[in-house]
Protein backbone atom coordinates (compact mmCIF):
# COMPACT_ATOMS: atom_id res chain seq x y z
CA UNK A 1 0.00 0.00 0.00
CA UNK A 2 2.91 2.61 0.78
CA UNK A 3 4.41 1.52 -2.25
CA UNK A 4 1.22 2.72 -4.09
CA UNK A 5 0.85 5.85 -2.47
CA UNK A 6 4.18 6.57 -3.74
CA UNK A 7 3.69 5.93 -6.98
CA UNK A 8 0.47 8.36 -7.37
CA UNK A 9 2.39 10.85 -5.07
CA UNK A 10 5.12 10.73 -7.65
CA UNK A 11 2.27 10.86 -10.35
CA UNK A 12 1.12 13.46 -9.54
CA UNK A 13 4.13 15.20 -8.05
CA UNK A 14 5.26 14.97 -11.80
CA UNK A 15 1.95 15.72 -13.08
CA UNK A 16 1.66 19.43 -11.54
CA UNK A 17 5.36 19.78 -12.52
CA UNK A 18 4.76 19.67 -16.29
CA UNK A 19 1.49 21.55 -15.76
CA UNK A 20 3.90 24.30 -14.31
CA UNK A 21 6.53 24.06 -16.84
CA UNK A 22 4.27 24.33 -19.64
CA UNK A 23 2.32 27.36 -18.01
CA UNK A 24 5.83 29.21 -17.10
CA UNK A 25 6.26 28.32 -21.23
CA UNK A 26 3.21 29.80 -21.85
CA UNK A 27 3.86 32.56 -19.83
CA UNK A 28 7.50 33.79 -21.87
CA UNK A 29 5.89 33.29 -24.77
CA UNK A 30 2.83 35.99 -23.87
CA UNK A 31 5.29 38.03 -22.43
CA UNK A 32 7.92 38.90 -24.74
CA UNK A 33 5.23 37.60 -28.05
CA UNK A 34 1.50 37.29 -28.17
CA UNK A 35 1.14 40.59 -25.70
CA UNK A 36 3.82 43.14 -27.39
CA UNK A 37 2.29 42.51 -30.84
CA UNK A 38 -1.64 43.02 -30.01
CA UNK A 39 -1.06 45.35 -26.78
CA UNK A 40 1.67 47.72 -27.88
CA UNK A 41 1.56 51.17 -29.05
CA UNK A 42 2.24 50.82 -32.32
CA UNK A 43 4.02 52.79 -34.85
CA UNK A 44 1.03 53.56 -37.02
CA UNK A 45 -0.53 55.08 -33.73
CA UNK A 46 -2.09 58.18 -34.38
CA UNK A 47 -2.67 60.42 -31.32
CA UNK A 48 -6.53 61.76 -30.88
CA UNK A 49 -8.99 63.52 -28.43
CA UNK A 50 -9.31 62.00 -24.82
CA UNK A 51 -6.33 59.83 -24.63
CA UNK A 52 -4.68 59.72 -21.02
CA UNK A 53 -1.27 58.55 -20.52
CA UNK A 54 -1.29 56.49 -16.86
CA UNK A 55 2.62 55.51 -15.24
CA UNK A 56 2.51 52.82 -12.21
CA UNK A 57 5.88 53.27 -10.61
CA UNK A 58 8.09 51.09 -8.72
CA UNK A 59 10.39 50.43 -11.80
CA UNK A 60 13.82 52.06 -13.46
CA UNK A 61 12.24 54.50 -16.52
CA UNK A 62 8.26 54.43 -16.03
CA UNK A 63 8.36 58.41 -15.15
CA UNK A 64 10.86 59.51 -18.37
CA UNK A 65 8.66 56.92 -20.43
CA UNK A 66 5.31 58.92 -19.74
CA UNK A 67 6.64 62.28 -19.87
CA UNK A 68 8.42 61.50 -23.16
CA UNK A 69 4.82 60.19 -24.40
CA UNK A 70 3.32 63.30 -23.40
CA UNK A 71 6.08 65.51 -24.86
CA UNK A 72 5.45 64.23 -28.01
CA UNK A 73 1.62 64.43 -28.00
CA UNK A 74 0.31 61.30 -28.10
CA UNK A 75 -2.00 62.13 -24.57
CA UNK A 76 -3.01 65.03 -23.42
CA UNK A 77 -2.58 64.36 -19.66
CA UNK A 78 -0.51 62.38 -17.33
CA UNK A 79 -1.03 60.31 -14.20
CA UNK A 80 1.84 58.94 -12.31
CA UNK A 81 0.44 56.44 -9.79
CA UNK A 82 3.71 56.95 -7.58
CA UNK A 83 5.70 55.35 -4.79
CA UNK A 84 7.60 58.24 -4.68
CA UNK A 85 6.17 61.62 -3.13
CA UNK A 86 5.97 64.59 -5.59
CA UNK A 87 8.96 66.56 -4.24
CA UNK A 88 10.78 63.57 -5.27
CA UNK A 89 9.33 63.13 -8.98
CA UNK A 90 9.82 66.87 -9.71
CA UNK A 91 13.74 66.31 -8.45
CA UNK A 92 13.61 63.43 -10.41
CA UNK A 93 12.69 64.96 -13.77
CA UNK A 94 14.62 67.99 -13.30
CA UNK A 95 17.83 65.97 -14.28
CA UNK A 96 15.87 65.45 -17.89
CA UNK A 97 15.30 69.06 -18.36
CA UNK A 98 11.86 68.87 -18.70
CA UNK A 99 10.11 71.90 -18.26
CA UNK A 100 7.83 72.78 -15.07
CA UNK A 101 4.63 73.85 -17.98
CA UNK A 102 3.74 70.10 -18.26
CA UNK A 103 3.39 69.69 -14.20
CA UNK A 104 1.10 72.81 -14.37
CA UNK A 105 -1.25 71.92 -17.12
CA UNK A 106 -0.96 68.30 -17.56
CA UNK A 107 0.40 66.37 -14.95
CA UNK A 108 -0.88 64.74 -12.04
CA UNK A 109 0.09 63.09 -9.03
CA UNK A 110 -0.76 60.23 -6.28
CA UNK A 111 1.54 58.15 -4.26
CA UNK A 112 -0.78 56.55 -1.87
CA UNK A 113 -0.51 52.97 -3.57
CA UNK A 114 0.90 50.31 -2.42
CA UNK A 115 0.46 47.42 -5.18
CA UNK A 116 -0.95 47.40 -8.53
CA UNK A 117 -4.78 47.16 -7.60
CA UNK A 118 -4.50 50.25 -5.20
CA UNK A 119 -2.86 52.21 -8.89
CA UNK A 120 -5.62 51.02 -10.52
CA UNK A 121 -7.92 52.95 -7.58
CA UNK A 122 -5.87 55.99 -7.70
CA UNK A 123 -6.22 56.01 -11.75
CA UNK A 124 -10.20 55.28 -11.31
CA UNK A 125 -10.78 58.94 -8.79
CA UNK A 126 -8.36 60.71 -11.40
CA UNK A 127 -10.69 59.43 -14.62
CA UNK A 128 -13.17 60.59 -12.42
CA UNK A 129 -12.24 64.22 -12.29
CA UNK A 130 -11.42 64.04 -16.36
CA UNK A 131 -14.30 62.65 -18.35
CA UNK A 132 -12.93 63.66 -21.44
CA UNK A 133 -10.47 60.42 -21.08
CA UNK A 134 -12.20 57.83 -22.97
CA UNK A 135 -8.63 56.06 -24.02
CA UNK A 136 -5.07 54.93 -21.79
CA UNK A 137 -1.85 54.26 -22.61
CA UNK A 138 -0.18 52.40 -19.96
CA UNK A 139 3.39 52.61 -19.18
CA UNK A 140 5.07 50.09 -16.58
CA UNK A 141 8.28 48.07 -17.24
CA UNK A 142 7.62 44.98 -19.15
CA UNK A 143 7.18 41.92 -17.04
CA UNK A 144 4.55 43.83 -14.85
CA UNK A 145 2.30 45.51 -17.85
CA UNK A 146 0.22 42.31 -19.01
CA UNK A 147 -0.82 41.97 -15.36
CA UNK A 148 -1.53 45.61 -14.72
CA UNK A 149 -3.40 45.11 -17.95
CA UNK A 150 -5.60 42.28 -16.55
CA UNK A 151 -6.30 44.04 -13.55
CA UNK A 152 -7.16 48.05 -15.66
CA UNK A 153 -9.64 46.49 -18.16
CA UNK A 154 -11.33 44.52 -15.01
CA UNK A 155 -11.66 47.46 -13.55
CA UNK A 156 -11.92 49.87 -16.40
CA UNK A 157 -13.94 47.65 -19.18
CA UNK A 158 -15.15 50.46 -21.22
CA UNK A 159 -11.72 52.29 -22.04
CA UNK A 160 -9.80 51.30 -24.31
CA UNK A 161 -5.68 50.51 -23.73
CA UNK A 162 -2.63 50.21 -24.84
CA UNK A 163 0.47 49.66 -23.64
CA UNK A 164 4.18 50.54 -23.52
CA UNK A 165 7.00 49.31 -21.81
CA UNK A 166 9.42 51.82 -20.18
CA UNK A 167 12.55 50.32 -21.74
CA UNK A 168 12.01 49.59 -25.33
CA UNK A 169 15.13 47.85 -26.06
CA UNK A 170 16.17 45.23 -22.81
CA UNK A 171 19.54 44.41 -22.46
CA UNK A 172 19.73 40.77 -21.04
CA UNK A 173 22.79 39.79 -21.00
CA UNK A 174 24.11 42.38 -18.46
CA UNK A 175 22.05 41.01 -15.97
CA UNK A 176 20.47 37.89 -16.93
CA UNK A 177 19.80 36.15 -13.31
CA UNK A 178 17.61 39.54 -12.39
CA UNK A 179 15.72 39.45 -15.14
CA UNK A 180 14.56 35.60 -14.75
CA UNK A 181 14.10 35.94 -10.98
CA UNK A 182 11.79 39.07 -12.06
CA UNK A 183 9.65 37.10 -15.05
CA UNK A 184 9.27 33.94 -12.40
CA UNK A 185 7.89 35.75 -9.73
CA UNK A 186 5.92 37.76 -11.48
CA UNK A 187 4.68 34.45 -13.70
CA UNK A 188 2.91 33.40 -10.21
CA UNK A 189 1.80 36.90 -9.61
CA UNK A 190 -0.27 36.56 -12.92
CA UNK A 191 -1.69 32.96 -11.89
CA UNK A 192 -2.61 34.69 -8.86
CA UNK A 193 -4.36 37.83 -10.82
CA UNK A 194 -6.08 35.46 -13.30
CA UNK A 195 -7.30 33.20 -10.38
CA UNK A 196 -8.78 36.79 -8.79
CA UNK A 197 -10.34 38.58 -11.87
CA UNK A 198 -11.01 36.13 -14.64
Amino acid sequence: MKKGFLIKFKKISLFFFLAILASFIWWNIFLFDTFPKRYYLKDKFKPSFGVGIVVLTGGKGRIEKGIELLQNGYGEKLFISSVFSQTDIKSKLEKHNYGNYLFECCVSFDNNAKNTNENVLEVERWLDKNKEISKLILVSSYYHLPRAFIVVKKRLPEFEITAVPAINDLDFSSDLAFHIKLIFFEFFKVLYTLLTYL
